[in-house]
């Protein structure tokens, strides 16, 4: 087929200049892409698609037909209705909600088809875009006609690629020879926390579970600047995968920090929607995953009088969060839990403390209404959502020397919106 740096902090979030997609189309917005198919194409489509229909792929056969040639498999060129959408209208992010398809020519090896998408309307709060699309052959024919129904998703601000050099101003110290375990660090909050750490002296080792190419873009980020970061996969809602992650971090040294970010994405249903087995899968992901791992990792913990930090929420306090039962629930227990370690752990010298950053600027909450993020924004004293950033730095004094007597806390992250 043919077809038509600056300087940043660690993990830094690239706020200036990102523009959201969905504000940048309009009704009456239009773009094209083109293509030419040709015979191997045809093959291609075929062996994927398992479509062998003679009427495509056997010359003889189609010399007797009306059309006295091969027909082009109708799909073939509907597939460029994708890269239209995909990559032009409304590009990169776009998610196909529903195609409506007429096809009204036949299209032949050789041919070059146009696709071409207009959008017909916007809707703002649901961030669907309708699209009246149609492809044309060379000729000016209408071979396909029909409209489609994209979601333009909200991404998250950029996560910087390259982390900064480790300098001397950044305190690489302030951790120096100590030992870090993040959980969920692959992407979001986790991976600025782990950037965080490394960047001040820590070995840092970068838990995940599906996003192996985060994690190993992150480790290598970290340790083409001087880092020191390794990166395990498991899985930490099961315990025979929490203790083989800890088992692998201590065959290569203690650990002095434990960081316990991993959890699921929030889903919003209301209390008569929702069934026992959604609010105990909550408490397996969130509490059941910081008991596994904390369990494991105590007795390194006890002998390296260790620190450990819990990720919540602010979300679970005050009136809590509407339609989050699961989550916020869970998280409600992750605080008890959290404040009962500290007092058993504290004559031993493992200090335990949590953070619960308000609404943070993730993926994870990429798909709250713009309307939310809004209200959000304008009720916090300091007029913005919380960073990735903020909730690492929070996270830094909590783990560093600087909060040697602190222990059963709970910071909250979130802009003077919360105040207890």
């Amino acid at each position: 087929m043919t077809q038509d740096k600056g300087t940043f902090i660690p993990c830094a979030i690239e706020n200036a200049g990102r523009k959201d997609r969905l504000d940048e189309l309009y009704p009456g917005y239009c773009d094209t892409v083109s293509r030419t198919i040709t015979a191997k194409d045809v093959a291609t489509f075929a062996r994927l698609s398992g479509d062998y229909n003679a009427l495509h792929t056997d010359e003889e056969f189609a010399a007797r037909t009306e059309f006295e040639q091969c027909v082009v498999h109708g799909f073939l060129h509907a597939s460029l209705l994708s890269t239209l959408v995909g990559m032009k209208i409304p590009g990169n992010g776009a998610l196909y909600l529903s195609q409506t398809i007429d096809f009204t020519h036949p299209v032949f090896i050789g041919d070059t088809v146009e696709a071409h998408g207009t959008i017909e309307k916007i809707d703002k709060d649901t961030r669907i875009v309708t699209i009246k699309t149609k492809i044309t052959n060379q000729h000016g024919d209408y071979v396909l006609k029909g409209k489609a129904m994209v979601k333009v998703l909200r991404l998250a601000t950029k996560e910087v690629e390259i982390v900064e050099n480790l300098k001397p101003q950044l305190s690489d110290v302030l951790l120096k020879n100590k030992t870090a375990l993040v959980t969920g660090a692959s992407r979001g909050i986790g991976r600025a926390i782990a950037a965080m750490l490394c960047v001040h002296g820590a070995r840092v080792i970068v838990n995940y579970r599906y996003s192996e190419q985060a994690a190993s873009n992150l480790v290598r980020e970290l340790t083409a600047q001087g880092g020191i970061a390794t990166m395990i996969k498991a899985d930490v809602t099961k315990p025979e995968e929490a203790a083989r992650l800890v088992s692998e971090v201590e065959a290569e040294g203690g650990i002095d920090i434990l960081i316990n970010n991993a959890g699921p994405k929030i889903t919003s249903n209301s209390f008569e929607t929702l069934d026992w087995a959604e609010m105990h899968r909550a408490h397996e992901q969130i509490v059941g995953s910081v008991f596994h791992v904390t369990k494991a990792a105590l007795p390194a913990l006890k002998s390296s009088k260790g620190r450990i930090v819990n990720v919540l929420s602010s979300a679970a306090l005050g009136r809590t969060a509407h339609n989050w039962l699961p989550y916020v629930s869970a998280k409600a227990a992750l605080l008890a839990m959290s404040k009962n370690l500290a007092q058993e752990l504290g004559p031993k010298g493992v200090r335990v403390n949590m953070v619960s950053p308000s609404m943070t600027d993730t993926d994870l909450t990429a798909e709250v209404p713009d309307r939310i993020r809004q209200m959000m924004v304008s009720r916090t004293p300091l007029r913005r959502l919380a960073t990735v950033q903020d909730v690492a730095g929070a996270i830094l004094f909590l783990v560093s020397p600087l909060s040697e007597f602190i222990t059963g806390e709970n910071l909250l992250v979130t802009g003077g919106d919360v105040m207890i």
